[in-house]
Order: C-alpha cells, then structure tokens, then sequence
C-alpha cells in the first residue's frame, strides 16, 4: 500500500515507576471514548496502543484525517480533562507528526 494524505501522531509515554499499568488501562478506555458521542473526535481514523514488555514505556500512534483536526483536538476541554487523569502518572513523553511512506502486511 502506498502513502497516503493522512498524518500520524506517535507519542511515546514514559510512565512513572509502577505507574504503566494504570496508564495504559486509563488511556486504553480514553480510545474508546473517541467513537462515543454523536461524532466521536472530528477527523480522527485509528489508534494503536502499544506498551513495553520489558520496562516503562508506551506507544501511542494515532491517525488524523491532517495536522489542524489533531491540533483542533489538542485544543478541547475533553482533551484536557483526559491530560489531567493521566499527567501524574506520566514522567516523560516525547511526540511527532508522521507520514504513511509504505506499508506491507502479510494478509
């Protein structure tokens, strides 16, 4: 499959010390509450969470429809209020926006 227009936002979480279950258990039910509502989260596609097997970290790789609809979420209080349920459990996090160059499944 070739690249497409999408963007992708990939943020990868540092849990505090015994805090990664509760992270990942916390954020796990936030993906969900992307389909509620009447329209979910405006020019949201998909999420993968992913967490280590062997220390602290965790994965987060989102796709937007583009930049503005992940910035336009960023803005929202729903956002905010989810950061605040999940900021003291957090010791580092480090983000980026990428792009779909090629993808290769074996289906």
């Amino acid at each position: 499959m070739k690249s497409s227009n999408t963007i992708v936002w990939i943020n990868v979480f540092t849990a505090k010390p015994g805090k990664l279950d509760e992270l990942v258990a916390i954020q796990a039910e936030e993906l969900l509450n992307f389909k509620k509502g009447s329209q979910g989260v405006p020019g949201w596609i998909s999420s993968r969470w992913h967490r280590s097997v062997d220390n602290n970290k965790a994965i987060m790789v989102t796709t937007f429809e583009s930049i503005d609809f992940h910035k336009n979420w960023l803005e929202k209080s729903e956002f905010r209020e989810h950061f605040n349920k999940i900021n003291h459990l957090i010791e580092d996090t480090e983000g980026g926006y990428y792009t779909l160059v090629e993808e290769i499944e074996n289906m």
